[in-house]
């Protein structure tokens, strides 16, 4: 049985796991001529990407294996008909503990803090006067999107004495029965999403990006958040509307925000490139960082063994 790599970033690890009977090819879809031969003799397909001329090239694609979390770069509809489709996994527990971490961030004001006093100035505490930070404790946490990162980051939650609550694709799924939620709706419903915004003293995108949730967070849910809550987005960047999403953190009409996906990427390592065409970077209610929740040595090695036992498990059966 054959297995194509073609995300080269995983692609030797990931072979040296894989069932030593396997015949594994290791491709870059940059080079086409030797990726189209590769896809043509695919049992198995590892790679973040798939459009209708991979899904003409491939004979006897069995399995797609995505690394990433999300799929809007995978075209189901040029999928052939019998593939199974992965998703990676893996990543949940880091990106959890980026979501509570930067909360705390936010509401201790760690950037300010730190800046202030870089420069002698005694912004908080003591002799701050009465410029007081915010606990998380007793708070609300709502998130948009209840899979393994939501989850993950709703055990957290209640550890620190917040109150959770979720819109899910999927809300009957008994998974999220033993979760202590004060309410669970649906992502497609509107005013479900629209109570959950207003309800929120943290709210955290963590949803896949889709035609549903594309542009789900605008001017009208921005104005639906409190004045002093926070968002939080490990999702897609694309899921809040850009410009509504900067016009609501400079003009303070929400308190602040922690932003790990964005608007515009490095077209490779190395490169210097603003990650929007808005200002973020001026702003010192937000927390930056350039798509890293995930990005820890633990989380790499549990998304590997994942895939690795995803294509083994496939293969034996």
């Amino acid at each position: 049985m054959n297995v194509v790599l073609l995300d080269t970033i995983w692609a030797q690890a990931l072979a040296e796991m894989l069932d030593p009977r396997l015949s594994v090819t290791i491709a870059d879809s940059k080079d086409v001529s030797r990726c189209g031969a590769a896809l043509a003799e695919a049992d198995v397909l590892v790679s973040a990407r798939f459009n209708s001329d991979m899904g003409r090239a491939v004979k006897h694609l069995r399995l797609l294996v995505c690394p990433a979390a999300g799929t809007e770069y995978i075209d189901r509809d040029a999928l052939p008909e019998g593939v199974v489709l992965v998703k990676g996994t893996g990543h949940e527990i880091a990106m959890a503990e980026y979501v509570i971490g930067s909360i705390v961030a936010l509401r201790q004001r760690f950037s300010e803090a730190d800046s202030g006093l870089r420069k002698g100035e005694w912004r908080y505490g003591f002799y701050g006067g009465d410029r007081m930070l915010e606990e998380l404790h007793g708070s609300n946490i709502g998130f948009v999107g209840f899979g393994g990162i939501g989850q993950e980051a709703a055990r957290r939650a209640l550890a620190f004495g917040m109150r959770p609550a979720a819109v899910t694709l999927h809300p009957d799924k008994p998974r999220h029965e033993a979760m202590d939620l004060e309410f669970l709706g649906k992502l497609s419903e509107q005013s479900d999403v629209d109570q959950l915004t207003a309800w929120s003293d943290q709210l955290v995108l963590c949803c896949e990006l889709s035609p549903l949730t594309k542009g789900m967070f605008d001017a009208r849910r921005f104005a639906l958040m409190k004045p002093s809550a926070v968002i939080v987005n490990v999702a897609r960047g694309a899921v809040a509307v850009e410009k509504d999403l900067y016009d609501a953190l400079a003009g303070k009409r929400i308190a602040g925000g922690a932003l790990d996906v964005w608007y515009q990427y490095p077209s490779g390592p190395g490169q210097i490139r603003q990650p929007s065409d808005m200002p973020f970077n001026k702003l010192d209610n937000v927390f930056m960082s350039p798509h890293s929740s995930g990005w820890t040595q633990a989380a790499k090695q549990r998304r590997l063994e994942a895939m690795a036992q995803a294509i083994n498990e496939f293969v034996r059966t």
